[in-house]
């Protein structure tokens, strides 16, 4: 039995989405790419994603309740062009914290975060 093919521009899940993958504001305009998306894979939850504003740009933070549409070839944001580009700096969080390290004797040390 053939498998229907895949149309690229259906919705797919948040994790299906490729950096790099252009992101155009509700005014049509396109803004810059994917740079990451933040969830947390244990529990399934989608947190929004960081643009990337073109070449010169910065990174700003555009939370899941503006995503529109996610596709393989484009996400969709709510906000303008003009309100994406006023956004804040996106500062990444550290991807360590602190916990309890060592195999035999327990310490305090540095831990990969589980989710971001």
């Amino acid at each position: 039995m053939t498998q229907p093919p895949v149309d690229p521009d259906d919705p797919i899940a948040w994790r299906g989405v490729a950096q790099d993958t252009p992101v155009h504001t509700s005014d049509g305009e396109k803004v810059g790419v994917v740079s990451d998306l933040l969830g947390s894979d244990d529990e399934d939850i989608f947190h929004g994603i960081v643009v990337h504003l073109g070449r010169l740009g910065h990174h700003v933070f555009v939370p899941a309740d503006q995503v529109v549409l996610m596709t393989r070839t484009h996400v969709d944001v709510e906000p303008t062009s003009a309100v994406i580009h006023a956004l804040p700096k996106y500062q990444d969080v550290a991807e360590f914290e602190v916990g309890t390290v060592g195999t035999f004797r327990k310490h305090l040390g540095w831990t990969r975060e589980k989710d971001r």
